[in-house]
Formats: C-alpha cells, structure tokens, sequence
C-alpha cells in the first residue's frame, strides 16, 4: 500500500464522515450512503477512470493512480460509509433526545412516566438548562443563513450519554471489522462466493500504467455505459425542465393485472406488479448463479400471495412498530437463523481452528497471524459489548442472547451482500422484539425491555448500513486487486475510530443549528417513538394484570421459569428455520434445485418488492444467453453489463453533485 493511496482513502473518509449529515439531513438531496453500493464511492470511481486519471497518464505517467491504489482508497471510504449513516450514528441522537419532549406532549408518556424507566446514562441530561438542551435540539437555534457557534452547542449534556453509546458501539464494530476478516478467507476463497459488486468494480480498475480498465476499450461497455447514463441524465433533466424534455420510464407497469392477483395485493404485493428497472441489480444479476437471482425476483411473489390468502382468512402477520411481537419478523428471523447455521456448517473447520487459535490453543490446520489477531478482536469487542449491557442494569442471561441475535442479523446481511450484491437490504429483526416475544412482558419486566429497545433503535435500526457488510466488501476489493487484507484491516480500525469522531460532533452540531424535529423526519423520527410506545402498552398491560411488581422483582434465572413465549410466533420462526434449513440442502443435494435460502433474508419485504422485478430480468437475460449463444457468447456480453452497472452509478451521481452547487449558491435544497 503506498502512502498516497492510504492518504487519498483516509481523506475521503473524512469528507464522508463529515458531510453525510449535512447532505442528507440539511441539503436533504438524498443520502450520502445510499446502500451498500453507494453511488459517492463507486460514481466518483467511475468519473476519476474516465477524466483524471487519463488526464495524469498525460501529465506524467508517475501520477497515475494504479488499479491497486484505487481499490485501497475505494476501500477505505467505503469502511467510513458505514459509520455516519443510518448503520451507526446517524440516528443516534435523535432516538435519545428527541423522546425527552415526546414526553411532554403525549399523555400516555406522561401518566406512565415511561421516560424516567432507561438507565439515566443512555439519555441526555436535560435537567439544567433544559431551554437551550432540548427546545434548542427540537427546533434549532440558527436564524435564516446565520448558523451559530460550535460553543452554542450545549456539549455538557451530552457527556455522559455518548461516554455510554460511543464505547458501546465502537466495542461492537471494531469486533464485527475483525469479524469480517475471519470470514473473508472463508467466503472468498474457500467458497469463492460472487462478490459481483467487487467484480464489477476490479473490471474498471487499471493495469500497471493504465489509465483505466480493459473494459473501457470494449465497444460493448460504452453502448451499456452511454445507454443508461443517458436515460438517466434525461430523467434527472426533465426535473428541472419538465416543458421540453420527455421522461423515459424506468419501470413495467402491470397494475391493471391487479384484479386477478387478489391475494397477491392483499399481502402487500402492489409493487410486484410496478417493478421498478434498477439498472445496477440487473447488472449485477448476470454475474449471480441461476438460483440466486431467480430466487430473489420469485420469492416475493409468493410471500405476497400467501400473505394475502391467510389475511383473507383474517389471519395477520404484520401489526404494530417494527419493534412489535409479530409474525412477520419472527419468519425473518427463523430465515436469517437457518441462513446462519448453513454458513457456521460450511466453513466448521476453519472456523474452529481459527476458535482455538484465537483463545491460544494449537491446531494441526495452519491460520495466517492477522485472521488469529482478528478473531481475538471480535471476542474481546464482543465480551465488551456483553458487559457493557450487563454493567447498564440488563441480566447477563439476556445480554448474552441479545448479542447473539444481533451477531445473526449482521453476519448473514454481511454474506448477503458478498452472494448476491444485493445493495438494498432492511430488516424485520429487532434483537428487543424477538426476546420479548420468546419470554413475554411479565419475564422480562419494563427495565429489562426499554434497554434492549433502545440499544436495538441505536444500532441496529438499518443493519443494510452497518460497518460489518462494507468491510466483507473492502476486504475483498484489496484481495482481489492484490494487495494486503492484513493491512488494511489495521488502518480499517483507525478510519471507524476517526470516522466517529468526526461525524458524532458534526452531527449534533447541524441538529442544534437546523433543529432535531426537521433534520428526524420518516424513518429516524418514527424509530424514537417505538421504545417508549411501546413501554406505555406493557405497562399498561401488567398494570391492568396485576403482574407489574412481580416483573419489577424478577432476576436472572428466574425470568426463564416466568416465561410465556409467544406461540404463533414460535411457530413462524420454526416453519421459516425448516424451510431454510431444507431449500439449503436440496440445493446442495441437487444440481437442478432452482431455489437458494437467501431469499429468506428479503421475503416479501419492501426491499425484496424493489429488487425483485431487476432480478428477474437480469435472471432471464442470462438464462437466454446462456441458452441461444453458449459460453462465448455470456463472456462476450460482461462488458455490456458492466458499462449497465457503470452508467448507472455514474448518472446516480451528477444529481448529488448538482445539488451541493444548487445549495451553496442559494441557500436552499435542490
């Protein structure tokens, strides 16, 4: 690694971790880190191919950036992409502060006194000064363009809840960074997983003195590239210039359908039938084996439809918060357990010698030193987490099960993004939910519940943007374009470090000039009222039951002889964890199984009905070519898909671009 690559990539960590904010909450343009593919790291990857680095092979051919070089910086960022979005401290904030005024304009908050219930360090002090602490956070304190003063931030009342938060999260990212280490030997080169994204991305990357990739002399890559950056440039256009440009539309529309697919729209399934034309997913899905991606476009066709016949029935899987007792996630959440066990089972051996060595046992298998280093880093980064939560007031019984659940939700999103590329990733899984839903309000009590919500609201209220799935990337890009994994996970760990400490002051800076209310809105402001709403419901439940002082003065073990689990639900997670377990071994079983259990990961969420129709079509371009033209003639056609992926990223582009211009010249959001 040389010097101007780590330089270059730190750098562009520090633009990222201080801008993200302020580009998606104050521009509000849309997000900086938009996926996990995000259009800042790839686009800007793809302008610097065509424009600079050809532009410095003239100039002098010592400042070409090589392909190496650029797959470092390209690393780096996107390990940064990870911390100042919604994966880590985006949110943060908000979900603390802004129940403090919740509180005092919902009676049901108030009568309950459900703010007094979470441990006094995981929310801001607003005793003193509460005018400037909290009114001041709610509705900002800037006048028009005149911002205020980094010391106009009341700093003092955030010092003991971010001395709780920040080693909380930190323990566990730097654990999951060496977490993703173990499993890249696993996933990269054991089972030689897809990674199509990282594919496509060392397909642009230059050779030695090159300005760019091979691929960029292929006529076949510009007719993709040129096709698509034009239809969406025109599209962007015709925003501004709706009177002399006509859209060209980026979707299929089947609506009129709709009344022969009953079930399938009953179940949440309208936009099945107005499949949207992601350029990038139906790139990426011509790199993917068969079953992958018809799996992913078939798999939300059926859940909808299911889902429609049993509410026909009057039977609902859905209901309440996404931090509700539902179905629904506990289906997510047996999917996710399968996928998880399927994973441990292919790589066992790896895993456990990699174990032993890491606790300082020998083992007959050789393991290289830094994927020893970093198993160690993940156990410490996970018992610091565990005991953080246990030295916060939760039982250690349920701190354990609480990290393990969370471990699943990361790990199998992490192998996701290395098997399919499926940029686009939600979840169901609330670790709280899940818990509460296995042991019931009276085992667990309120003190137990409103700590592992707001520790779920934290840190795993978008888990498709946590750390973990952009580093499994990063590793694999600098694997692939050759240089050291063992390197760049040291400087991984001081870009996640600076990274926080740069978006955390940013953050709470622009919330005070702009105001918290304004910069929360959709999903932000709808996750800081789920804990204490639903904290109102359980106290009113073991109130109107009598059980409230019996699950006030349970502890540890006896939890477990209080428990009531939730049995529908039980049942969901067993039938999603059966037909997981099972799809995963006939397919290892059968050469012709059509079907991969990944698609227990999406179902039929929001993001499954999003990426569906894409995959689809990227599944049927590549079954007809492969069918009609052979070997030859699918290689022949990758540039095609690449120049796709490559227009898309980089038209994804200039509407951020134009929107920082549009803002600092006039003051408002594009």
């Amino acid at each position: 690694m040389t010097f101007r690559s780590i330089f270059f990539g730190l750098f562009a960590a520090v633009v990222i971790a201080a801008f993200c904010f302020f580009n998606d909450c104050v521009i509000r343009q849309g997000a900086l880190i938009d996926n996990l593919m995000p259009t800042i790291v790839y686009g800007s990857l793809v302008f610097f191919l065509l424009l600079a680095n050809p532009l410095l092979r003239r100039l002098r051919q010592s400042w070409v950036f090589s392909g190496r070089e650029l797959a470092v910086v390209c690393a780096i960022a996107l390990i940064a992409g990870g911390v100042p979005s919604w994966g880590l401290w985006q949110i943060m904030p908000s979900i603390i502060m802004l129940p403090n005024h919740d509180a005092k304009v919902k009676p049901g908050w108030t009568n309950e006194r459900v703010i007094e219930l979470p441990p006094k360090q995981m929310l801001p002090d607003v005793s003193q000064q509460e005018d400037t602490v909290l009114t001041g956070y709610v509705v900002g304190m800037g006048q028009g363009k005149q911002h205020i003063r980094v010391d106009q931030v009341p700093w003092f009342a955030w010092t003991r809840t971010l001395a709780f938060w920040i080693p909380l999260g930190l323990s566990i990212t730097l654990g999951l960074l060496g977490l993703a280490v173990v499993f890249h030997k696993q996933w990269a080169h054991h089972e030689q997983l897809p990674y199509p994204i990282q594919t496509f991305t060392h397909a642009l990357l230059p050779g030695e003195g090159e300005g760019h990739g091979e691929v960029f002399r292929s006529r076949m890559f510009w007719i993709g590239a040129g096709l698509i950056f034009c239809i969406q440039f025109n599209n962007y256009l015709c925003r501004w210039l709706p009177q002399f440009l006509i859209p060209v539309k980026t979707y299929l529309d089947f609506t009129g359908l709709a009344p022969l697919f009953p079930n399938l729209t009953l179940g949440g399934g309208w936009l099945l039938l107005r499949p949207s034309l992601i350029f990038s997913v139906i790139g990426l899905a011509y790199f993917l084996a068969s079953d992958i991606s018809f799996s992913m476009g078939f798999m939300p066709f059926v859940v909808c439809t299911v889902m429609g016949m049993l509410a026909s029935y009057g039977i609902s899987l859905q209901g309440g918060n996404h931090m509700s007792i539902k179905p629904e996630s506990y289906l997510f959440c047996g999917g996710y357990f399968g996928i998880l066990l399927m994973l441990l089972y292919s790589g066992r051996h790896y895993y456990w010698n990699t174990l032993r060595r890491g606790v300082g046992l020998k083992t007959a298998e050789p393991i290289d030193s830094h994927v020893v280093w970093s198993m160690r880093l993940f156990l410490v980064g996970t018992v610091l987490f565990t005991a953080q939560l246990v030295l916060v007031g939760l039982d250690w019984q349920l701190a354990v099960l609480y990290t393990l659940i969370a471990l699943m939700v990361w790990i199998v999103v992490s192998r996701t993004i290395a098997e399919t590329g499926a940029f686009h990733i939600g979840s169901q899984i609330f670790p709280c939910a899940i818990i509460w839903g296995l042991f019931g309000s009276t085992a667990l009590g309120p003190q137990m519940l409103v700590i592992m919500f707001l520790v779920s609201a934290v840190l795993l209220a978008a888990p498709g943007w946590a750390p973990m799935p952009f580093a499994v990337q990063a590793f694999k890009l600098v694997d692939v374009s050759g240089e050291s994994v063992a390197k760049l996970s040291r400087w991984a760990l001081l870009t996640l470090v600076l990274c926080t400490v740069i978006c955390i002051p940013v953050t709470l800076y622009w919330q005070y000039d702009v105001g918290g209310m304004q910069t929360s809105l959709g999903w932000p402001r709808m996750l800081s009222t789920f804990t204490f709403e639903n904290m109102v419901m359980i106290k009113q439940q073991l109130t109107a039951q009598g059980t409230l002082e019996i699950s006030e003065n349970l502890h540890g073990w006896q939890r477990f002889t209080h428990m009531a689990p939730n049995w529908p639900c039980v049942t969901a997670f067993l039938v999603a964890l059966a037909l997981a377990l099972g799809i995963g071994i006939c397919r290892l079983r059968f050469a012709w199984w059509p079907l991969h259990p990944v698609m227990f990961v999406f179902l039929g969420g929001y993001q499954a009905c999003l990426m569906g129709g894409s995959f689809l079509i990227g599944w049927l371009i590549k079954t007809l070519v492969s069918k009609y033209g052979g070997g030859r003639l699918y290689n022949n056609l990758k540039p095609l898909m690449i120049g796709i992926i490559a227009g898309d990223v980089a038209a994804r582009l200039i509407p951020m671009l134009v929107g920082i211009v549009y803002y600092a010249i006039t003051g408002k959001s594009p």
